[in-house]
Protein backbone atom coordinates (compact mmCIF):
# COMPACT_ATOMS: atom_id res chain seq x y z
CA UNK A 1 0.00 0.00 0.00
CA UNK A 2 1.09 3.17 -0.94
CA UNK A 3 1.69 6.65 1.00
CA UNK A 4 -1.24 7.91 -0.83
CA UNK A 5 -3.24 5.47 -0.39
CA UNK A 6 -2.78 5.31 2.94
CA UNK A 7 -3.60 9.21 3.42
CA UNK A 8 -6.66 8.08 1.65
CA UNK A 9 -7.72 5.55 4.51
CA UNK A 10 -7.01 7.73 7.32
CA UNK A 11 -8.87 10.46 5.82
CA UNK A 12 -12.19 8.39 5.51
CA UNK A 13 -11.76 7.21 9.11
CA UNK A 14 -11.72 10.71 10.21
CA UNK A 15 -14.57 11.86 8.19
CA UNK A 16 -16.74 8.66 9.50
CA UNK A 17 -18.10 9.74 12.71
CA UNK A 18 -19.28 13.16 11.16
CA UNK A 19 -20.99 11.59 8.57
CA UNK A 20 -24.15 10.17 10.73
CA UNK A 21 -24.48 13.90 12.40
CA UNK A 22 -24.24 15.46 8.98
CA UNK A 23 -26.97 13.15 7.62
CA UNK A 24 -29.09 14.07 10.73
CA UNK A 25 -28.30 18.02 10.04
CA UNK A 26 -29.58 17.59 6.12
CA UNK A 27 -32.22 15.55 6.83
CA UNK A 28 -33.82 18.04 9.74
CA UNK A 29 -36.52 18.61 10.63
CA UNK A 30 -37.78 15.39 9.64
CA UNK A 31 -40.34 15.86 12.78
CA UNK A 32 -42.33 18.47 14.92
CA UNK A 33 -39.65 20.83 16.58
CA UNK A 34 -40.80 22.42 20.14
CA UNK A 35 -40.56 26.37 21.79
CA UNK A 36 -40.39 25.97 25.18
CA UNK A 37 -40.62 28.62 27.34
CA UNK A 38 -41.23 30.32 30.73
CA UNK A 39 -44.50 32.26 29.99
CA UNK A 40 -47.47 31.03 30.94
CA UNK A 41 -49.95 30.20 28.33
CA UNK A 42 -52.46 32.90 27.37
CA UNK A 43 -50.07 35.27 28.09
CA UNK A 44 -49.10 38.03 25.59
CA UNK A 45 -45.58 36.58 24.91
CA UNK A 46 -47.37 33.61 24.68
CA UNK A 47 -49.31 35.12 21.90
CA UNK A 48 -47.03 36.98 20.13
CA UNK A 49 -44.84 33.69 20.16
CA UNK A 50 -47.95 31.12 19.02
CA UNK A 51 -48.62 34.00 15.68
CA UNK A 52 -45.01 34.14 15.33
CA UNK A 53 -44.37 30.40 15.00
CA UNK A 54 -47.16 30.02 12.37
CA UNK A 55 -44.88 31.42 9.30
CA UNK A 56 -41.99 29.68 11.06
CA UNK A 57 -43.06 26.51 10.36
CA UNK A 58 -44.19 27.30 6.48
CA UNK A 59 -40.55 28.03 6.13
CA UNK A 60 -39.10 25.00 7.91
CA UNK A 61 -41.65 22.90 6.07
CA UNK A 62 -42.47 21.16 9.76
CA UNK A 63 -44.88 21.66 12.75
CA UNK A 64 -43.96 23.53 15.71
CA UNK A 65 -45.44 23.37 18.82
CA UNK A 66 -45.27 25.48 22.29
CA UNK A 67 -44.08 24.40 25.62
CA UNK A 68 -45.51 26.13 28.46
CA UNK A 69 -43.14 25.61 31.63
CA UNK A 70 -43.89 28.47 33.61
CA UNK A 71 -42.35 29.08 37.30
CA UNK A 72 -39.45 30.34 39.41
CA UNK A 73 -38.50 33.21 37.34
CA UNK A 74 -38.22 31.22 33.89
CA UNK A 75 -35.62 28.72 35.45
CA UNK A 76 -38.37 25.77 35.12
CA UNK A 77 -37.82 26.00 31.46
CA UNK A 78 -34.24 26.51 30.97
CA UNK A 79 -33.59 23.14 33.22
CA UNK A 80 -35.88 21.44 31.10
CA UNK A 81 -34.02 22.34 28.21
CA UNK A 82 -30.56 21.23 29.56
CA UNK A 83 -32.33 17.96 29.74
CA UNK A 84 -33.15 17.74 25.89
CA UNK A 85 -30.65 16.62 23.14
CA UNK A 86 -28.95 18.85 20.74
CA UNK A 87 -30.48 18.00 18.24
CA UNK A 88 -32.33 20.98 16.54
CA UNK A 89 -35.87 19.70 17.87
CA UNK A 90 -36.32 21.79 21.03
CA UNK A 91 -35.70 25.08 21.16
CA UNK A 92 -35.84 28.08 23.87
CA UNK A 93 -37.63 31.42 24.24
CA UNK A 94 -35.62 33.26 26.63
CA UNK A 95 -35.17 36.75 28.02
CA UNK A 96 -32.79 39.44 29.19
CA UNK A 97 -32.52 37.94 32.78
CA UNK A 98 -31.01 34.83 31.35
CA UNK A 99 -27.84 37.14 31.48
CA UNK A 100 -28.42 37.98 34.83
CA UNK A 101 -29.17 34.32 36.54
CA UNK A 102 -25.18 33.06 36.56
CA UNK A 103 -24.35 35.65 39.09
CA UNK A 104 -27.23 35.75 40.99
CA UNK A 105 -27.74 32.82 41.56
CA UNK A 106 -24.03 31.21 42.72
CA UNK A 107 -25.10 27.79 42.57
CA UNK A 108 -27.47 27.72 39.56
CA UNK A 109 -27.08 23.74 37.88
CA UNK A 110 -26.61 24.97 34.50
CA UNK A 111 -24.81 27.55 32.48
CA UNK A 112 -26.49 29.65 30.15
CA UNK A 113 -23.08 30.69 28.26
CA UNK A 114 -21.71 27.07 28.55
CA UNK A 115 -25.36 24.74 27.87
CA UNK A 116 -27.32 27.22 25.53
CA UNK A 117 -26.69 28.16 21.95
CA UNK A 118 -28.05 31.59 21.05
CA UNK A 119 -29.98 31.33 17.57
CA UNK A 120 -31.46 34.60 16.92
CA UNK A 121 -33.70 37.84 18.77
CA UNK A 122 -37.33 37.56 18.85
CA UNK A 123 -37.27 41.64 20.02
CA UNK A 124 -35.50 43.94 21.78
CA UNK A 125 -36.86 46.78 23.50
CA UNK A 126 -35.54 49.78 25.22
CA UNK A 127 -35.35 50.32 29.29
CA UNK A 128 -36.71 53.62 29.99
CA UNK A 129 -36.64 55.82 33.58
CA UNK A 130 -40.08 55.97 33.97
CA UNK A 131 -41.68 58.64 36.59
CA UNK A 132 -45.80 59.52 37.37
CA UNK A 133 -47.00 61.77 34.98
CA UNK A 134 -48.09 63.89 37.61
CA UNK A 135 -44.75 64.64 38.76
CA UNK A 136 -43.52 68.37 37.67
CA UNK A 137 -39.70 67.33 36.54
CA UNK A 138 -39.84 67.45 32.94
CA UNK A 139 -36.33 66.39 32.08
CA UNK A 140 -34.31 63.60 33.71
CA UNK A 141 -31.94 66.90 35.42
CA UNK A 142 -35.37 68.41 36.71
CA UNK A 143 -36.14 64.74 38.43
CA UNK A 144 -32.68 64.14 39.80
CA UNK A 145 -32.43 67.80 41.60
CA UNK A 146 -35.77 67.17 43.16
CA UNK A 147 -34.85 63.39 44.05
CA UNK A 148 -31.51 64.52 46.06
CA UNK A 149 -34.06 66.94 48.06
CA UNK A 150 -35.84 63.57 49.11
CA UNK A 151 -33.73 62.66 51.80
CA UNK A 152 -33.93 59.58 51.99
CA UNK A 153 -37.86 58.80 51.44
CA UNK A 154 -37.47 58.34 47.61
CA UNK A 155 -38.54 54.93 46.21
CA UNK A 156 -37.65 52.64 43.26
CA UNK A 157 -39.81 49.74 42.10
CA UNK A 158 -38.95 46.43 40.18
CA UNK A 159 -39.87 42.92 39.31
CA UNK A 160 -38.03 41.45 42.05
CA UNK A 161 -34.32 40.99 43.39
CA UNK A 162 -31.96 40.64 40.29
CA UNK A 163 -34.40 41.97 37.94
CA UNK A 164 -33.34 44.12 35.43
CA UNK A 165 -35.32 47.19 36.80
CA UNK A 166 -33.60 46.26 39.91
CA UNK A 167 -30.55 46.65 38.71
CA UNK A 168 -30.70 49.78 36.43
CA UNK A 169 -32.72 51.31 39.86
CA UNK A 170 -29.76 50.69 41.41
CA UNK A 171 -27.21 51.45 39.09
CA UNK A 172 -28.81 55.18 38.59
CA UNK A 173 -29.37 55.62 42.34
CA UNK A 174 -25.63 55.32 43.02
CA UNK A 175 -24.61 57.25 40.02
CA UNK A 176 -26.90 60.06 41.20
CA UNK A 177 -26.40 60.09 44.84
CA UNK A 178 -29.47 59.25 45.90
CA UNK A 179 -30.81 57.17 48.99
CA UNK A 180 -33.50 55.46 47.16
CA UNK A 181 -35.22 52.16 48.74
CA UNK A 182 -35.64 49.40 46.99
CA UNK A 183 -39.29 48.39 46.92
CA UNK A 184 -39.72 44.72 45.00
CA UNK A 185 -42.93 43.44 43.61
CA UNK A 186 -43.94 39.74 42.14
CA UNK A 187 -44.41 41.64 39.14
CA UNK A 188 -43.88 44.80 36.81
CA UNK A 189 -47.49 44.43 35.75
CA UNK A 190 -48.26 44.99 39.60
CA UNK A 191 -46.40 47.90 40.42
CA UNK A 192 -46.75 50.03 36.92
CA UNK A 193 -50.39 51.20 38.67
CA UNK A 194 -48.65 52.48 41.60
CA UNK A 195 -45.69 54.61 40.20
CA UNK A 196 -49.07 55.80 37.78
CA UNK A 197 -50.12 57.06 41.02
CA UNK A 198 -47.10 58.17 42.78
CA UNK A 199 -47.71 55.39 45.15
CA UNK A 200 -44.03 54.55 43.76
CA UNK A 201 -41.32 57.80 42.74
CA UNK A 202 -39.76 55.76 39.97
CA UNK A 203 -38.72 52.67 38.12
CA UNK A 204 -36.59 51.46 35.27
CA UNK A 205 -38.63 49.53 32.68
CA UNK A 206 -38.72 48.22 29.06
CA UNK A 207 -40.94 50.77 27.32
CA UNK A 208 -43.12 47.50 26.08
CA UNK A 209 -44.36 47.25 29.36
CA UNK A 210 -44.98 50.70 30.25
CA UNK A 211 -46.57 51.65 26.81
CA UNK A 212 -50.08 51.41 27.99
CA UNK A 213 -49.46 53.41 30.94
CA UNK A 214 -47.55 56.60 28.77
CA UNK A 215 -50.21 56.48 26.20
CA UNK A 216 -52.58 57.32 28.61
CA UNK A 217 -50.88 59.78 29.91
CA UNK A 218 -50.21 57.87 33.42
CA UNK A 219 -46.38 57.76 33.45
CA UNK A 220 -43.27 60.22 32.00
CA UNK A 221 -40.76 58.39 30.84
CA UNK A 222 -37.28 60.97 30.94
CA UNK A 223 -34.37 58.77 29.28
CA UNK A 224 -33.80 55.51 27.75
CA UNK A 225 -31.06 53.06 27.23
CA UNK A 226 -29.63 51.75 24.33
CA UNK A 227 -27.13 53.53 21.52
CA UNK A 228 -29.89 55.66 20.05
CA UNK A 229 -32.74 57.15 20.71
CA UNK A 230 -36.09 55.07 20.58
CA UNK A 231 -38.15 55.25 17.34
CA UNK A 232 -41.21 55.44 19.23
CA UNK A 233 -39.88 58.13 21.37
CA UNK A 234 -38.19 60.17 19.28
CA UNK A 235 -38.52 63.08 22.06
CA UNK A 236 -36.82 61.12 24.66
CA UNK A 237 -33.21 61.21 25.29
CA UNK A 238 -30.65 58.10 25.90
CA UNK A 239 -28.64 57.86 29.09
CA UNK A 240 -25.55 57.81 26.32
CA UNK A 241 -26.16 61.23 25.04
CA UNK A 242 -26.83 62.53 28.58
CA UNK A 243 -23.26 62.01 29.24
CA UNK A 244 -24.06 58.56 30.97
CA UNK A 245 -21.93 55.40 30.89
CA UNK A 246 -23.52 51.72 31.56
CA UNK A 247 -27.00 52.05 30.21
CA UNK A 248 -25.97 50.46 26.70
CA UNK A 249 -28.01 46.86 27.63
CA UNK A 250 -31.94 46.86 26.58
CA UNK A 251 -34.66 44.77 27.24
CA UNK A 252 -34.58 41.27 25.14
CA UNK A 253 -35.29 37.82 24.16
CA UNK A 254 -33.97 35.29 21.49
CA UNK A 255 -34.22 31.91 20.83
CA UNK A 256 -31.69 29.12 21.97
CA UNK A 257 -31.04 25.56 21.04
CA UNK A 258 -28.33 23.00 23.45
CA UNK A 259 -24.98 23.40 23.17
CA UNK A 260 -23.85 21.48 20.30
CA UNK A 261 -26.28 21.26 17.92
CA UNK A 262 -24.98 20.60 14.50
CA UNK A 263 -24.19 24.20 13.56
CA UNK A 264 -25.60 23.71 10.01
CA UNK A 265 -29.16 23.58 12.20
CA UNK A 266 -28.12 26.72 14.41
CA UNK A 267 -27.79 28.30 10.97
CA UNK A 268 -31.12 27.40 9.24
CA UNK A 269 -32.98 27.96 12.05
CA UNK A 270 -31.57 31.33 12.59
CA UNK A 271 -31.94 32.53 8.91
CA UNK A 272 -35.79 31.32 8.85
CA UNK A 273 -36.33 33.42 12.24
CA UNK A 274 -34.39 36.19 10.71
CA UNK A 275 -36.66 36.10 7.71
CA UNK A 276 -40.10 35.66 9.53
CA UNK A 277 -38.69 38.29 11.57
CA UNK A 278 -37.72 40.85 8.87
CA UNK A 279 -40.87 40.76 7.19
CA UNK A 280 -42.97 43.63 7.07
CA UNK A 281 -46.02 42.12 8.70
CA UNK A 282 -43.51 41.46 12.08
CA UNK A 283 -41.79 44.61 11.70
CA UNK A 284 -45.36 46.42 12.09
CA UNK A 285 -46.91 43.93 14.59
CA UNK A 286 -43.87 44.66 16.58
CA UNK A 287 -44.25 48.52 16.18
CA UNK A 288 -47.80 48.36 17.80
CA UNK A 289 -45.74 47.11 21.14
CA UNK A 290 -43.01 49.23 21.01
CA UNK A 291 -40.11 46.79 19.91
CA UNK A 292 -37.51 46.12 17.13
CA UNK A 293 -35.29 43.71 15.93
CA UNK A 294 -31.64 43.19 14.85
CA UNK A 295 -30.59 40.76 12.49
CA UNK A 296 -27.52 39.11 14.88
CA UNK A 297 -25.59 35.79 13.29
CA UNK A 298 -25.65 33.14 15.86
CA UNK A 299 -21.71 34.31 16.73
CA UNK A 300 -22.04 37.57 17.16
CA UNK A 301 -25.43 37.22 19.49
CA UNK A 302 -23.38 34.32 21.85
CA UNK A 303 -20.55 37.21 22.06
CA UNK A 304 -23.44 39.89 23.16
CA UNK A 305 -25.14 37.94 25.40
CA UNK A 306 -21.62 36.97 27.06
CA UNK A 307 -20.41 40.91 27.01
CA UNK A 308 -23.70 41.42 28.83
CA UNK A 309 -23.34 38.32 31.13
CA UNK A 310 -20.32 39.85 32.27
CA UNK A 311 -21.59 43.49 32.70
CA UNK A 312 -24.79 42.61 34.50
CA UNK A 313 -22.55 39.67 36.86
CA UNK A 314 -20.83 42.92 38.02
CA UNK A 315 -23.69 44.92 39.02
CA UNK A 316 -25.05 42.22 40.97
CA UNK A 317 -21.90 42.46 42.79
CA UNK A 318 -21.60 46.42 43.38
CA UNK A 319 -25.65 45.77 44.35
CA UNK A 320 -25.29 43.15 47.33
CA UNK A 321 -28.70 41.66 45.56
CA UNK A 322 -29.07 37.81 45.98
CA UNK A 323 -31.63 35.62 44.65
CA UNK A 324 -34.98 35.61 47.01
Amino acid sequence: MDRRDLLTRASALLAAPLLPERARAQAWPSRPIRVVTGDAAGGAVDSRLREFIVPLAQDLKTQIVVDNKPGAGNQISHQYMITQPADGYTLLLANATIAIFPSLFPKLPYSPLRDFQPIAYSGLSAIALAIPASHPARSLKEWVDWARTQKGKLNYASGGNGSVASLYGFQASEQFGLKATHVPYKTAIQFLPDLASARIDVTMLDIFSTRPFVTRGDVRLLAVTGDERSKFLPDVPTFKELGMQGYERMGWSAYYARAGTPPEIVERLSAAIDKVSASPEWVAKRDLIWSIWRRQSPQQLSERIRSETEAWGELVKRSGFHAD
